[in-house]
């Protein structure tokens, strides 16, 4: 892989790592990808600050320690950060709202309480709506929020991806909810509202990204598959970011893209290559 000489100086003053895990340390189903577990084992060897992430709120982040684990990938809980895991805590550092309804799975729930916030019933009063990807939704949860939404209650959601990938297909995520409560308000003014995001690409993840890393931004190496959301995230916000091939994006996708990757790299395997090169990690 060639760099030019100002990209291989930026590469070379990395020290803390945002690292996505499905699609860029391993596939669905389980299996890692090249590289994976030499890179991995090379930032515990070499003691780098990292962190991984996930747009997906549904999960507890001692589930993906655990499967990381068994592919040979060593994280501990401390590195692990959900969207729901930052959605609350910028809820809980940034706003004065501390009783959300919480349209999510028992993950979000938790990582709320974790944040000092209440996870409150509808019938309770709620000061605020957070949506997240809701493997338990049922008719009743979402007219309920639908209907706390309506009476302009703080909205908020971890992430918007419409889709997520199963085995069978794609599947409907937070976006899709969200879409849903927001054809059911298109009477209000403006049309149906959307929700705040608090996931990725947006600062509320990046910045609880950085506090767990204790990295500045000119340090870190955002290395993801999927332009919308971990590109995106390093191109909005000043991040060095790394696009690696072995997920959602392939050269087709990203030349239609308006998002520009500082690094595109074949698997995480090569951008641990070109970190050798630069003198960041040791080979």
């Amino acid at each position: 892989m060639q760099l030019d000489d100002a990209l291989a100086a930026r590469l070379a003053k990395v020290r803390g790592y945002l690292i996505d895990m499905d699609g860029t340390l391993y596939i669905a189903g389980g299996v890692a990808l090249p590289g994976a577990v030499d890179f991995v084992r090379a930032l515990d060897a070499q003691r780098r600050p990292r962190v991984v992430l996930t747009n997906n709120s549904s999960k507890p982040g001692a589930l993906y320690v655990e499967r990381l684990g068994k592919l040979g990938l060593s994280v501990d809980r401390a590195h692990v950060l959900t969207s729901g895991d930052a959605a609350a805590a910028w809820l809980a550092r940034e706003s004065e709202l501390r009783r959300p309804y919480v349209l999510g799975t028992a993950a979000l729930s938790a990582a709320c309480a974790r944040a000092g916030l209440t996870p409150t019933a509808y019938a309770d009063g709620p000061d605020c709506v957070l949506l997240g990807y809701d493997l338990d939704l049922t008719y009743r949860r979402l007219s309920e929020a639908s209907l706390l939404v309506a009476r302009g209650l703080p909205y908020y959601a971890t992430h918007l991806d419409r889709t997520c990938i199963d085995a069978e297909g794609l599947l409907p995520d937070a976006g899709a909810i969200a879409a849903a409560i927001a054809t059911t308000n298109s009477f209000m003014p403006g049309g149906g509202p959307l929700p705040t995001v608090l996931g990725k690409p947006t600062s509320a993840m990046l910045d609880a990204g950085l506090a767990l890393l204790g990295c500045g931004r000119d340090e870190t190496l955002i290395i993801g598959d999927q332009l919308d959301t971990d590109m995106t995230l390093g191109v909005q916000h000043g991040v060095l970011c790394a696009l690696v091939l072995t997920g959602e994006t392939d050269r087709a996708k990203l030349a239609k893209s308006a998002v520009r990757p500082d690094l595109v790299a074949e698997d995480v395997g090569e951008v641990y290559a070109a970190l050798r090169g630069v003198g960041a990690l040791r080979g």
